[in-house]
């Protein structure tokens, strides 16, 4: 699944480095650190999971008045996230291994507005989403 969540995103033209689980805090980078759950167990073996998702990527910001930089480096992001909505909605998802069933993905909500962290001279942006598959 790893394997298939990261060539999936390879393909999206709106992210040029992408790193699994750990990343230089360097301008552009997005980082890919997944996790899973198991929603539903049955008993026949098989279970409901979810595979989560959290992409960040670090970006420079200004703090200077009337500057737009920030404008431009948040639409950048949300093209991740509207490119994901549009893989979804196009059925063009990941190719889990076989055994593996996707059910659904779903982007969640970012109440934040994407940013979650700031330092002296980056910000941190994240989409997360969940794909639900039958294992």
């Amino acid at each position: 699944r790893h394997e298939a969540v990261w060539d999936w995103l390879l393909t999206c033209p709106h992210i040029s480095d992408l790193f699994f689980n750990a990343s230089r805090a360097e301008d552009g980078n997005t980082q890919l650190v997944p996790s899973e759950s198991i929603l539903e167990e049955y008993i026949d073996g098989s279970a409901k999971m979810a595979y989560n998702c959290a992409l960040t990527r670090f970006m420079p910001y200004s703090t200077d008045p009337n500057d737009e930089s920030n404008i431009a480096s948040l639409i950048d992001f949300e093209e991740v996230t509207e490119w994901v909505k549009a893989q979804v909605e196009a059925g063009s998802v990941p190719a889990f291994p076989t055994g593996s069933v996707i059910c659904d993905i779903k982007v969640m909500p970012a109440e934040s507005g994407f940013m979650v962290a700031q330092d002296m001279t980056q910000m941190k942006y994240m989409l997360q989403f969940q794909i639900e598959y039958i294992r």
